[in-house]
């Protein structure tokens, strides 16, 4: 689950300026390693899991803080109109 905190966060950074906010896994890979994430939300239904072990594995060793939660409930926060199965909030 995304804490709130998390989540206010992602809203506020969509209101200023929506390029701040990116959805998808090859957005969220480039993002990262490009060194310009701060947070990093990884979907934990994603099918197959693999899709998304790379992020996942990839925000740690960056130590980027990351949370899991559902396609459904990422697409909400990053304010995408399909399911995301992961999203980026940009430093």
């Amino acid at each position: 689950m995304i804490p709130e905190e998390v989540k206010e966060e992602f809203k506020k950074a969509i209101e200023a300026d929506k390029t701040k906010v990116w959805a998808g896994v090859n957005q969220t890979m480039r993002k990262i390693h490009s060194g310009k994430a701060k947070i990093v939300l990884i979907a934990e239904d994603a099918d197959p899991p693999a899709l998304v072990t790379p992020v996942a594995q990839e925000a740690k060793i960056k130590k980027i803080a990351h949370y899991f939660g559902t396609k459904s409930e990422i697409a909400k926060v990053a304010g995408c109109p399909r399911l995301a199965a992961a999203a980026i909030l940009l430093k």
